[in-house]
């Protein structure tokens, strides 16, 4: 309404021009941060592993994924392993922040990570082809992504 006097909030001042009107931080008093201001966000890596028995890939592996601490990967990796009745397991890859697959083929099998699984699968399978092995396939995917703590 042309005329009506704006009520603003504490701390602010009307403002008004030709069809509009509203109200505005007093000058010089804008606080530099609200106490709604988003707060930083903190991530925090996560480690994965995988173990298994190089001479009998073929028995079975172990993995883990989603753990705070490098160690506590490559125990619970060794652990599942284990649990499946493999002998002499040995972690054989760990990462954090990615993904990772084993792919397998006729004669030969790699662990490759990357940052997605259709990336670590490109990869892994390039490598499979590039050996001449036949029938490569990915026999396993898992990620591993940091998550938000803040």
């Amino acid at each position: 309404m042309p005329g009506a006097a704006l009520s603003c909030p504490q701390g602010t001042v009307p403002q008004q021009g030709v069809g509009w009107q509203g109200c505005a931080p007093v000058p010089g008093t804008a606080p530099t941060s609200s106490p709604h201001a988003k707060a930083r966000e903190v991530w925090e890596d996560r480690w994965g592993a995988i173990a298994l028995n190089r001479s009998n890939i073929s028995a079975g592996f172990g993995s883990a994924s989603g753990l705070r601490r490098k160690k506590q990967a490559e125990s619970a990796a060794l652990k599942d392993c284990r649990s499946k009745g493999i002998e002499q397991c040995q972690v054989e890859f760990i990462y954090y922040s990615q993904c990772a697959v084993i792919v397998w083929g006729d004669r030969t099998s790699n662990i490759t990570g990357a940052s997605s699984i259709e990336h670590a699968r490109d990869i892994g399978m390039e490598k499979c082809e590039q050996t001449k092995d036949t029938n490569c396939e990915v026999l396993f995917s898992q990620c591993s992504y940091p998550e938000r703590i803040q």
